[in-house]
């Protein structure tokens, strides 16, 4: 006897993977890994905009201080402080980038529209005022803005290039990024002004012999991909290593740490070798190994402070006239007393 109608069930055919799902999927597994980063930074930022978008109109009424409706004339974007460390040619960038098109006085939107470019440039933490002022008695005007800028730091050594990134981890774009600096001595007062660059060709060539590179430490071994620029990289290990450098840069002999290696943090690798260690060098030099280990744990940690650390270089440079580096192969910072080689 036959089955009946109603028990006979057409059987569905087998589901298809995404498009998606393939790319992710489809490749060997290093290759996937990236894939993964990729998707989860892509995920990241939809809902960070989301956010972003309702916090910005709030921030936007707290910032912007006038509007202007029905004014003539064009307006000039104009940055109120420039920090000392910012090549002109970078102020300019980023003043041009803030910039809408045909910016002019007659547009109500136009501080809005300055504050939202300056909030999407990677250079710029954040807007704090944006003011329009028309010119007297004549047509167009002045957008005044106060800026905080955020600062090239510290560099991470990828197996491609070198990304830069503030003293909070975000990313920054290479190519604004100085990399050289002059010193200058007024005549008659002493006083000695900095003037910094983004490329060598941009210093008048009478001067350009007595320019140096700006030392930015390299932190190597860092093993989280980094996200595009203006996003702070959520790696542990770099929060590690800039909190080093963080430590370092303030004394005398900071120009001499070349390296902040970072691969064995946290002991992932050996228990038997530091954390965290840096390197410092002059020149073409002997490098020293400076083992600093790892930072205290939050709550009762037995481990040598960071601050003690710190006395034994400090100690260790007043009595080598100053110097870290080319004296000892290391110094272990992670006992009681600083332990040097014997060489």
């Amino acid at each position: 006897m036959g089955k009946s109608r109603k028990s006979i069930r057409k059987a569905k055919p087998p589901r298809q993977p995404s498009r998606f799902r393939l790319w992710l999927t489809s490749a060997d597994p290093e290759r996937r890994r990236g894939r993964f980063i990729i998707a989860g930074w892509a995920l990241l930022g939809i809902l960070v905009a989301v956010g972003v978008v309702s916090g910005m109109q709030t921030l936007q009424k707290r910032v912007i201080q006038k509007r202007y409706a029905g004014e003539k004339g064009a307006a000039v974007v104009r940055v109120t402080s420039v920090p000392n460390w910012m090549p002109a040619s970078l102020a300019q960038d980023i003043t041009d980038t803030i910039t809408p098109p045909d910016a002019s006085l007659a547009d109500t939107e136009l501080a809005a529209k300055v504050y939202q470019l300056a909030q999407a440039n990677p250079m710029i933490r954040e807007a704090t005022r944006v003011e329009v002022r028309p010119n007297a008695n004549r047509p167009g005007g002045v957008v005044e803005v106060d800026l905080e800028f955020r600062r090239p730091f510290a560099r991470v050594r990828t197996d491609a290039d070198y990304i830069y990134v503030d003293a909070e981890g975000v990313c920054l774009p290479v190519t604004q990024v100085p990399m050289y600096v002059l010193s200058l001595q007024d005549r008659g007062t002493g006083a000695v002004r900095q003037i910094c660059y983004q490329a060598l060709g941009e210093i008048p060539e009478a001067w350009r012999a007595s320019a140096r590179e700006i030392h930015y430490v390299t932190i190597d071994g860092v093993r989280m991909t980094q996200p595009p620029p203006g996003w702070q990289w959520p790696a542990k290990d770099l929060d590690a290593g800039l909190r080093l450098i963080e430590l370092v840069s303030a004394r005398p002999y900071y120009s001499q740490i070349t390296v902040i290696d970072v691969r064995n943090h946290a002991c992932r690798i050996t228990r038997n070798e530091p954390g965290l260690r840096m390197y410092a060098q002059i020149g073409r030099g002997r490098a020293t190994d400076i083992r600093f280990g790892r930072f205290p744990e939050p709550g009762s940690d037995i481990v040598v402070s960071p601050q003690r650390k710190m006395w034994y270089l400090d100690d260790y440079a007043a009595t080598h006239g100053g110097r870290l580096a080319g004296i000892n192969t290391y110094l272990d910072l992670r006992f009681d007393n600083l332990h040097v080689s014997v060489n």
